[in-house]
């Protein structure tokens, strides 16, 4: 994997989702590369399924603290616990809760993304994030979220939706 590292968002919030009423957890944080900021994702933590699901949306490029989103590209994932190893499947930007999510760039469906030279990247990010975010890794693996250094909390508005 590239020479990336993590910087783990503060909160993990608890959230009640509109559609469904169940409770969920979100977490995020940043990816860094050569000291820059080089990805931001979200991860909404489907808590109450019998089977570990997070909805993934991951966003890489450059300028993180301009407005160039031009250069970036986000995707939506759904990342199960299958096994051993998590299972990635790209879903369409609607999908996500951050749709849409201007600063994160241009969307990509599961169509676009097939073709994108920045997908291996985007890739291997959403791997690394999966391994090395404790809350994430230890949700799809045992089913457990550890906050792992970060503060719980309630948010104050619904989740839209389960994705």
């Amino acid at each position: 994997m590239g020479d990336y590292n993590l910087v783990i968002g503060k909160v993990l919030y608890r959230v009640t989702c509109e559609c469904c009423g169940t409770q969920k957890n979100r977490v995020w944080g940043l990816v860094c590369k050569g000291g820059d900021v080089h990805a931001v994702y979200y991860a909404l933590l489907n808590t109450t399924e019998d089977i570990p699901r997070v909805g993934l949306t991951l966003a890489v490029g450059p300028s993180w603290g301009g407005p160039e989103s031009s250069k970036r590209t986000w995707v939506h994932t759904e990342v199960r616990a299958e096994g051993q190893k998590p299972q990635f499947v790209i879903r369409n930007p609607p999908d996500s809760n951050f749709s849409p999510w201007e600063k994160g760039g241009t969307p990509q469906s599961p169509e676009q993304a097939r073709v994108n030279e920045a997908t291996q990247e985007i890739r291997e990010l959403a791997n690394f994030v999966v391994q090395t975010d404790a809350a994430i890794s230890s949700y799809l693996a045992r089913g457990i979220v550890d906050p792992a250094g970060r503060e719980q909390r309630d948010t104050d508005h619904p989740q839209r939706s389960c994705r």
